[in-house]
Order: C-alpha cells, then sequence, then structure tokens
C-alpha cells in the first residue's frame, strides 16, 4: 500500500514535520518571552521609526504604510501579536526579527490588584450611616 511513497516524497514528509517541529518551538518560546510584556509607548515609537528608515525591510516599510493609511491596524496589535494572522505582518516580523528583539524592552506588566476578603454576616459595618444602629 506504501509503495506510491518513494524516497523523495518520505524526504518531504520528513522535511515538512520537521518544519513544523520548529514552528511549534519557536511559537512556544516567543509565547514564554511575550508572557507579562506589554510594549512599551517608547518601544512603539522606536519601532515606528526603525519601520520608516532604510535599514527596515522591504516588507516593513509596506507594514509601516500600510498601518499610516489606516487600515485597520496599529503598532500595538503588530507588536502583541493579535495581527499575527496577517501574512504581511508576519513576513515583517520575519525579515525584521533582530533588530526588533533589539528595539522592544517592553514593560512588565502590573500586578493585579489585591481583592478585599467578602463580608461575613457576623462582621461589624466599616462605614456607619445613620440608620447603621
Amino acid at each position: 500500500m506504501t509503495a506510491w511513497r518513494t524516497p523523495d516524497i518520505r524526504a518531504a514528509e520528513d522535511f515538512l514535520t520537521q518544519a513544523v517541529r520548529q514552528v511549534e518551538q519557536d511559537m512556544r518560546r516567543t509565547a514564554q518571552n511575550l508572557r507579562g510584556k506589554e510594549p512599551s509607548t517608547e518601544d512603539v515609537r522606536r519601532v515606528m521609526q526603525f519601520a520608516k528608515s532604510s535599514e527596515a525591510s522591504p516588507a516593513m516599510r509596506q507594514l509601516a504604510d500600510r498601518i499610516a493609511r489606516g487600515a485597520g491596524l496599529s503598532w500595538r496589535q503588530v507588536l502583541t501579536g493579535e495581527a499575527g494572522h496577517d501574512p504581511l505582518v508576519r513576513q515583517a516580523l520575519e525579515a525584521d526579527r533582530a533588530k526588533l528583539d533589539e528595539l522592544i524592552r517592553g514593560e512588565t506588566a502590573p500586578p493585579p490588584q489585591p481583592r478585599r476578603p467578602q463580608r461575613q454576616e457576623d462582621d461589624e459595618p466599616t462605614q456607619f450611616t445613620e440608620d447603621a444602629w
């Protein structure tokens, strides 16, 4: 039944399997690096300046033009990964990954506010009004 699987087809399957495995590893590593980090306003400004410069790849400059035209996409969406479904965003990020890693320092997300314990029925009131007693 596997006679149609020539050595070339098996080699292509192995290559594809390895490529998918590498992409999954890269995605996990990126998710771990971004967890709890949000690009700061300064990060966004640096990336915008870079994207308009001659150092940026053609894909990055094209992305900058698209964002400037107001195509429903923002730099914050690009940098947080919300726009990762867009092929141009992926192409631009892949082309300039090293420079972007250098430009984006990120800021730590503030810790969540502590929750106050809920009052029990037998607790004393914490605020007194005229009709409290």
